[in-house]
């Protein structure tokens, strides 16, 4: 469920690192101090405990577990005592096919992020950023399609204690929650002469092409109503509901893949 995490807090070396440049610890931990006692950290969770990142931290187990180990590799070389998150990734993975469900989102907003996603590598991910806030789409491995929600700062605090050990349940609602903000297909009868049906039927190579033409005299606002309709008829093609994929109580069995 966690990734990348980022720390704060103050404390005092116990040898000597370089000050104001950020360092690499044992287990790819990276650590950064200002010379005044404030320190910051990050590293992988997973990578704490399989030396990758494609297998999911799964139960509160393997969360209290890698979080001990990235506090051992700081103990190490800082005394401290407290500290508090900054920044956490939250992750899951899907089994699917990875390309088709990030180009069916190439027109959808995600509440939080003022501009539309961006699609890169052709479609091996899709991203929407924030300042605080970001959510990201992208192919993982042959048929595992990983998605990340990144939170930060105010948008963190929002979500959880910084200062509280991370729970597991806790996290998961916090994802669940804001990855469902997507707009979700609810999958009405089709209508017959739908425009959108029928773009996002065509080959996708031709897709980009309907829609600059119906654009052509038409308002900013209209174009944009109809891409969203478009995103929305190719979700629904590709069978892609987080709603169903996502249950309320426990996130699903994961989707491991090796490095």
């Amino acid at each position: 469920m966690v990734d990348t995490v980022k720390v704060w807090f103050l404390g005092s070396l116990r040898s000597r690192i370089p000050e104001r440049r950020r360092v690499t610890l044992e287990e790819g931990v990276r650590f950064y101090h200002d010379g005044f006692g404030g320190c910051r950290a990050e590293g992988e969770l997973p990578k704490l405990l399989w030396r990758h990142n494609g297998r999911l931290l799964a139960s509160q187990g393997e969360l209290d577990e890698a979080v001990a180990r990235f506090r051992s590799v700081l103990s190490q070389r800082v005394r401290f005592e407290s500290w508090q998150w900054v920044l956490i990734d939250l992750v899951w993975q899907f089994e699917t096919r990875a390309e088709d469900v990030i180009l069916a989102h190439q027109w959808l907003r995600f509440p939080g992020v003022r501009s539309l996603p961006s699609l890169i590598c052709g479609g091996k991910e899709i991203s929407w950023r924030g300042g605080r806030l970001a959510l990201k789409f992208y192919r993982k491995a042959e048929d595992v399609l990983r998605v990340e929600l990144r939170l930060a700062g105010r948008q963190l605090r929002k979500r959880i204690d910084p200062q509280a050990p991370l729970s597991f349940a806790e996290l998961y609602r916090a994802f669940r929650a804001e990855v469902l903000k997507l707009p979700q297909v609810q999958l009405p009868e089709t209508r017959k002469h739908s425009l959108a049906d029928i773009i996002a039927n065509l080959p996708l190579e031709s897709q980009n092409g309907a829609i600059l033409a119906y654009q052509a005299g038409r308002t900013a606002r209209a174009a944009s109503g109809l891409k969203r309709d478009v995103s929305l008829a190719r979700v629904k093609r590709v069978g892609w509901n987080l709603g169903d994929l996502l249950p309320v109580e426990n996130p699903p069995p994961p989707v491991n893949c090796e490095p």
